[in-house]
Formats: structure tokens, C-alpha cells, sequence
């Protein structure tokens, strides 16, 4: 068989794994944003500056984080700067762009985790067995290696 083309079992196992994981995803986000207001690329932005950060870092490293590209991020933080969330300030230093989470963006993310977590248990994680989750943790490891593009 040609290496440039799925038969129709492997197309098959592709659509399975990606809508998987849409699905999955798709509820985790339902459900925080139902419960937060917050979107997925609010609650996204939040974390990174929550983790990486320790409350704060440069607008190129957060859009890098984020596999975002500098346009859409720069949009994103408009919006949610007008909703009191994050904060930007120029640097004067080197032209950049600092990026600061608020005291209501931090209870924003603070109020959010639980839901997060709660939804990854309920429609993920309880539904894996040991065996399953050694598997995930292989295949995770395995293609990780060398890939960059996402469908």
C-alpha cells in the first residue's frame, strides 16, 4: 500500500481518536464555560500566567505558550482586558509587551480549576482503566517526538 494514503480502516481509527478527543474536550469546555463565563482561550490564557509565569510574562512568550500566532493573541487580550481579567503594559526596554493577570482574573481561574478538573475526572479519567491510562502515557510520549502540526 502507498505510505501517502489511509485505507479505510486507518481513516476509520483517525476519526475515532479525533472525534475522541473533540468530544471530550468539547464537554470539558461546555461545562466550565456554562459554570465561569470564561472560554476556552480565556481559561488558557489564565493558566499560562497563573504556571509559567507566576502571575505574569511577556505577550510573545504567551502566544508562543499557546501555539497562538501574535494577531490572534494581541485580539484575545483586547477583549479580555475590557473584562477586567488581564492587564498589558508596554515595556519601554524592548518594546515588548508585558501580560498580567488581575485580582479578577485570578478568581476567575481560581473558580474555574475545580470545574476543570472535576469535568477532565468525570468524562476522561474515570473512564480509563490502569492499562489504559499506561497506554495513553506511551502513545503521548511516542508522538511527541517530532511532531508540530495539528489537524
Amino acid at each position: 500500500m502507498n505510505k501517502s494514503e489511509l485505507n479505510e480502516e486507518e481513516m476509520k481509527l483517525w476519526y475515532m481518536w479525533k472525534g475522541s478527543f473533540q468530544r471530550i474536550f468539547g464537554r470539558v469546555i461546555k461545562e466550565m464555560s456554562e459554570q465561569t463565563g470564561l472560554s476556552e482561550g480565556d481559561y488558557g490564557v489564565l493558566d499560562r500566567l497563573d504556571l509559567l509565569g507566576d502571575g505574569s510574562l511577556r505577550q510573545q512568550e504567551l502566544a508562543e505558550s499557546m501555539d497562538w500566532d501574535k494577531s490572534r493573541l494581541s485580539h484575545h487580550l483586547t477583549r479580555m482586558e475590557k473584562r477586567g481579567l488581564v492587564l498589558r503594559k508596554t515595556l519601554v526596554t524592548d518594546r515588548g509587551v508585558q501580560v498580567t493577570i488581575t485580582s479578577v482574573g485570578k478568581s476567575a481561574l481560581d473558580e474555574a480549576r475545580p470545574i476543570v478538573a472535576k469535568a477532565i475526572r468525570k468524562h476522561f479519567l474515570d473512564q480509563l482503566t490502569d492499562q489504559d491510562i499506561e497506554s495513553i502515557i506511551r502513545l503521548a510520549e511516542r508522538t511527541k517526538k517530532g511532531t508540530t502540526a495539528s489537524l
